[in-house]
């Protein structure tokens, strides 16, 4: 591993000392606890083809690889944090997620409830 991957390892392990919540990460039957950093991203407008404008406001979560329980996110999981629930899912025609580095994920959610 390169320095400036231990050097993005290291930010994040202190963002998700300082910054982080307990949440719970759903697939399918199984649920497991991660520490992740919720993180609101701009609102994005999209048109529907109907006249209608949809405001959507996309969520990512923050996680350390190494701590994240599958080998990759999936469309459909869910993260519940503070009674909230976000599905997972890709944004535009990205992944459902980003892989920051070899040491920080970033997953693409919305908020369902």
């Amino acid at each position: 591993m390169s320095d400036f991957d231990d050097a993005i390892g290291d930010m994040t392990q202190e963002l998700l000392t300082e910054a982080g919540s307990s949440c719970v990460y759903h697939r399918g039957a199984t649920s497991t606890t991660i520490v992740m950093r919720k993180s609101a991203q701009q609102p994005m407008l999209i048109d529907n083809g109907d006249g209608i404008i949809v405001e959507l406001r996309p969520v990512d979560f923050i996680c350390l690889t190494l701590t994240f329980p599958y080998a990759e996110p999936v469309r459909g999981d869910q993260i519940t944090l503070s009674g909230s629930t976000y599905e997972v899912q890709a944004m535009n025609s990205e992944k459902c997620y980003r892989i920051i580095s070899d040491q920080m994920l970033r997953i693409h959610s919305k908020k369902v409830n």
